[in-house]
């Protein structure tokens, strides 16, 4: 049995499959799942239904202050695509579903979580698709975070996906025999239900479809 590691688990695809991939590994998961506002919060329901299908003992659910990420259109209900403005190097396209630095503040709280409990392995489920549209999904991202984590501790973060694109990590999902039922990507569901209209939902729905 492998050493203790952390896993950011939202309730989507990539970090579903990654748990499912970890876990036969023989890798003892702690699963690390954020409340932020976010408005489809439903996801955290789903990551509570995969903690418990792979029996993974500790499961932490943190809530984040949602003005953090009031600018963004995936938490505030009064912003869509159409009412946004571009962000530097953000595309038009992807803009409203960008939540600032969302990936570093849960790696932060990760990363003090790790030093707490000595682990020194943090998982993400980002993947090449991802990076091609935020800049804190990419390779580059997760090693300047790297070289952040050196100065105080030997604490990793991995991404094993960086270079799968989403039909890769759906193959290997049903490799794995993962229930796709049970993960939500949609960004607006309605009535728990996925909207099936915004981006990921057509990307989910694309590479499924593969």
């Amino acid at each position: 049995m492998n050493k203790r590691s952390i896993l950011l688990l939202s309730g989507g695809i990539d970090s579903t499959v990654l748990l499912a991939k970890l876990n036969k590994e023989g890798h003892d998961l702690i699963a690390l799942s954020f409340s932020y506002g976010q408005k489809h919060e439903i996801e955290l329901d789903y990551a509570k239904e995969t903690v418990k299908k792979y029996e993974i003992k500790e499961h932490l659910i943190l809530e984040l202050p949602k003005v953090s990420f009031s600018s963004s259109a995936l938490i505030n209900k009064n912003l869509n695509t159409t009412k946004y403005k571009a962000k530097k190097d953000i595309p038009i396209s992807q803009v409203n579903s960008y939540v600032p630095y969302r990936n570093m503040i849960f790696l932060s709280f990760a990363l003090s979580v790790a030093e707490n409990l000595d682990i020194d392995k943090i998982f993400i489920g980002v993947n090449k698709d991802d990076e091609l549209n935020y800049w804190d999904c990419t390779a580059n991202f997760v090693e300047k975070v790297n070289i952040l984590a050196s100065l105080n501790s030997k604490i990793s973060i991995e991404a094993p996906f960086l270079n799968s694109t989403k039909r890769e990590v759906i193959k290997l999902g049903n490799i794995l025999d993962v229930n796709f039922n049970n993960t939500i990507s949609c960004y607006n569901p309605i009535d728990k239900i996925e909207c099936g209209r915004c981006l990921s939902c057509l990307v989910k729905k694309d590479a499924l479809n593969d």
